[in-house]
């Protein structure tokens, strides 16, 4: 028998590998992406970093008062269109002592999800894990 084409169990079949293929490359791709913010965000704290070392340099302290810092020169990752990270203090002014910060990148989307970076350059990456936070220095 002369046949031409494929069967319709063949063509289920290819359709079914194709379909598990394409969902492999759409969830690396949206991991591969959730890591390029991440690292974009972490480049930011270093450069509100190295503004707040030239803020020391010029006033002996990192806060702009007692009770308030001074405002940072990129407050969101990306810098332009839709924000993924919120950067921030980690903690109060009123609650810190002059010659100490920590910056804080926190995710948008998931509050619980965030990049930290400390006044002695310590990076950590945090993410939730369940009913514990789970932080690690490189990711």
């Amino acid at each position: 028998m002369n046949r031409r084409g494929f069967s319709l169990p063949e063509l289920c079949i290819c359709l079914l590998i194709a379909g598990i293929l394409l969902q492999w490359a759409v969830s690396s791709y949206r991991e591969q992406m959730r890591q390029q913010a991440v690292h974009g965000a972490a480049l930011l704290l270093k450069q509100n970093a190295a503004f707040l070392a030239e803020y020391y340099a010029q006033h002996r302290r990192y806060k702009q008062t007692a009770s308030s810092w001074p405002a940072l020169p990129y407050p969101a990752y990306p810098i332009s269109g839709a924000v993924l990270f919120s950067i921030e203090f980690g903690s109060g002014a009123r609650n810190t002592d002059n010659g100490y910060y920590v910056l804080r990148a926190v995710d948008v989307t998931n509050r619980l999800r965030y990049v930290e970076l400390t006044q002695t350059g310590v990076l950590k990456y945090c993410q939730p894990a369940g009913s514990v936070e789970v932080c690690k220095l490189q990711p």
